[in-house]
This record gives C-alpha cells, structure tokens and sequence, in this order.
C-alpha cells in the first residue's frame, strides 16, 4: 500500500517526462509494481489517473504482453473516456498491445467511428486510423472497406497529421495487396 502512495504524490504534482520516465524505469525494474500504476488509471483524480495511463502507454512500448489481459477493459475505458489525452494514451496502449482474437468488433467500431471526427484530437483521429488499419489487416474485407473510406476523405478538411497518417496507411494498403 505504501508504494502505491508514493506513484499517487509523485503523480499528483506537476511532471514533466523525465519524472514519467523515471516510473517506467521503476516500475520495469520491479514489474509487482505495475499492479498499483494500473490501479492508479482509475484514481478519482483525473490528472493523477491520466499521468498514471502516461506511464502505463510507456510500459506498453516495453512490456506490452502485460496489457494483454487488460487489453478487453482497456477498451471499454476508451469507450467510455470522455478526457481527449487519456482516450489518444488508451489508443495508444491497445496499438502497443498485441491484437487479441477474436477481433474486437467494439474497438474497430471505435476507431471506425472517431478516426475522421472534427470533435477529437489530431491524435485520437491518427491513432484511430493507425488502429484500425491494424485490425482490418486480420480480415481483407475489412481492409478494401478501410481503404474505401479513406481514399474517399476530403483532405482539406483534415489537419497535415491526419492527411500524413491517411496517406501512410493507403500506402500499406496498396503495398499489402500487392503481397497477397
């Protein structure tokens, strides 16, 4: 319990990436910690539990096999996030995490839904767009559907991040059916 106090303090003041950094070296170190950072994501503190989902994008980068467990609740949360930062960290968590099966019809959706919305983020709109390409690529059909949809955006309606992240993934498209 004690350990857990500490990530809370450390969290609960401003930080800045080195601090971030120095939990995840921490927390690799002594992977039983990771436990109490997880726990901490859900603190009724919102900046304390959007730090926490910061430290935890960087552990997925590292250990990401440790989300997979987590990987079916890491979606709904972002379901249900309504804080623009935490949803482009919880996208991000589930992009580092290996894709589970079946395909998760509810994340697809998400992504499918959010990935051209004017109301989000530069980063939740790229990050859905990545994500979604991830998992189309484990059905064809869903791929030429992606593939539809973006080759039928109008670009100026979009930010240069999200017209760079629609032209990268158009290319894997093309470049994946050439392999097939």
């Amino acid at each position: 319990m004690e350990k857990i106090m500490e990530f809370r303090n450390t969290l609960a003041v401003p930080i800045h990436k080195l601090s971030i950094d120095s939990l995840v070296h921490e927390v690799c170190l002594c992977p039983e910690y990771f436990a109490d950072i997880y726990r901490l994501t859900y603190d009724a503190k919102q900046t304390v539990s959007w730090r926490a989902i910061w430290v935890c994008e960087k552990l997925s980068e590292i250990h990401p096999d440790w989300f997979i467990p987590l990987y079916d609740e890491i979606i709904q949360r972002l379901i249900d996030c309504t804080h623009d930062g935490s949803k482009r960290l919880l996208l991000s968590i589930l992009y580092n995490t290996p894709i589970t099966a079946p395909l998760s019809v509810n994340l697809l959706n998400y992504c499918l839904d959010y990935m051209l919305s004017p109301h989000e983020s530069i980063g939740v709109q790229a990050l859905s767009i990545r994500m979604a390409y991830l998992l189309c690529r484990k059905e064809p059909e869903l791929l030429q559907e992606l593939q539809l949809i973006l080759e039928n955006t109008e670009p100026g309606l979009y930010s240069t991040g999200v017209r760079t992240t629609i032209r990268n993934i158009l290319k894997k498209i093309h470049a994946t059916k050439k392999r097939e």
